[in-house]
């Protein structure tokens, strides 16, 4: 991160976003960036990105303790394997954020356990786009995300959730992709927020999609 030191004389407040896209950033490396974010000169960062940067589950935990100072709005993490304990560490620390708007975990590992971390957290944030395409979250976890957008009221504007493994291969999954697509039909009847559902590279098959498509026009 040695690209971000700058001279003495430059106004840090003046940055507003921090990019760092299929570069590997190392521990060190983190825990510099969480210092430099903790110190009132970059409170107005509202952007940071780190896409397929081979963030480790320790880096992600110092980082995750810093963002909740500041306005950080967008948080883009993709395809970074960091699994279900990465995400058990954002709930750690994104819990009563008000500011975070934009979540992206595309790629990232995360499994069953973390639809219900993901619910937790939609339930204690201002999260209102939501991104978790790529990962393996089946038909349970995502199940246990959508169930709580049904019986909170919770304004998500938006969820991709494609290539997630919706599918009847799944493996420890309690339901289907029917019992599923009806979960995710009650979220579409009572919703007033949503914008954007992607479901794409999910097989979830003719009762599923047909009850999704009762879903769009009940």
């Amino acid at each position: 991160m040695n690209f971000i030191r700058f001279s003495p004389s430059f106004t840090f407040a003046q940055i507003r976003e921090i990019y760092c896209w299929r570069t590997p950033i190392s521990d060190s490396d983190i825990i510099d960036m969480a210092l430099m974010l903790e110190t009132p000169c970059w409170k107005n960062v509202s952007t940071i990105e780190l896409i397929d940067t081979g963030l480790s589950d320790f880096a992600l935990g110092r980082l995750s303790r810093t963002l909740p100072v500041g306005r950080l709005k967008k948080l883009v993490l993709d395809y970074n394997r960091f699994g279900d304990e990465g995400m058990a560490n954002l709930l750690v620390c994104l819990t009563g954020n008000t500011e975070l708007q934009h979540l992206s975990v595309n790629y990232c590992g995360l499994t069953i356990p973390s639809g219900a971390l993901i619910a937790e957290l939609l339930t204690k944030s201002t999260i209102v786009h939501l991104e978790v395409t790529g990962n393996a979250l089946q038909c349970d976890g995502t199940a246990q995300l959508v169930d709580v957008l049904c019986t909170q009221d919770i304004p998500l504007k938006s969820l991709l959730i494609a290539d997630n493994g919706i599918d009847p291969h799944g493996k420890g999954n309690q339901r289907g992709p029917f019992m599923t697509a009806k979960v995710i039909r009650r979220w579409l009847t009572c919703t007033q927020y949503l914008e954007l559902c992607d479901l794409r590279d999910n097989d979830i098959g003719d009762l599923a999609a047909r009850e999704l498509m009762d879903g769009l026009t009940d």
